[in-house]
């Protein structure tokens, strides 16, 4: 068997042992999720997920009308799975820990007769039951906030069933230069509104 020879058989078995483990490094990740993150990843592909897209409307504690669009990000995608396979990930630059099993990230729109309001979203689902949960907002970009305005804090109570989310809304208020006020007398400021959402297909 000359040289030639026997480095390809050489280069060849290395690339199958590399292979091997990529496939075993992805999967072993993907069906740890499936067991972890059952609210978030499924073998049926028409399983309804708390990932997605949600859609609901609700009236703000100066009574405006607004829709709120919501989408939660899947922990680790199929990309990223396969980056970090590879020995290559790089961890993307959400709001949540990847390691976090209970957390989760994504963006948060709502839009009224005042404008497009544009959030980030953090939280977590309660680890004894995942359809309960919990999330806070944060301005997407703090120049481009719709002011003044009664801005979303928090969703707490957060219950998920199939193609139904029903969230409980605190606000905090901003006056037009943007810093907080707050009056204890005047009840709006302390109201919190209940929202259901249904799921939205894409």
């Amino acid at each position: 068997m000359t040289k030639g020879i026997k480095l390809l058989l050489f280069l060849g078995v290395c690339v199958a042992l590399s292979w091997g483990v990529y496939e075993c490094k992805y999967y072993y990740s993907y069906y740890s999720d499936l067991k972890d993150r059952p609210w978030a990843y499924s073998r049926d592909e028409n399983a309804q997920l708390l990932v997605g897209h949600w859609q609901g409307t609700f009236e703000d504690p100066d009574g405006v009308q607004k829709t709120i669009k919501l989408e939660i990000l899947e922990p680790t995608t199929t990309e990223e799975r396969a980056e970090k396979a590879s020995r290559r990930s790089r961890r993307r630059s959400g709001l949540g820990s990847r390691s976090d099993k209970q957390g989760f990230d994504g963006f948060a729109t709502v839009n009224s007769q005042l404008g497009k309001e544009e959030y980030e979203i953090y939280g977590a689902v309660e680890k004894e039951d995942f359809h309960q949960l919990h999330f806070n907002f944060r301005p997407k970009e703090e120049r481009k906030r719709v002011l003044p305005n009664f801005t979303l804090g928090e969703a707490k109570n957060g219950i998920w069933q199939n193609a139904e989310l029903r969230l409980t809304l605190s606000f905090s208020y901003h006056k037009a230069d943007g810093a907080s006020f707050w009056n204890s007398a005047d009840p709006r400021f302390d109201k919190k509104v209940t929202v259901t959402l249904n799921r939205q297909k894409q």
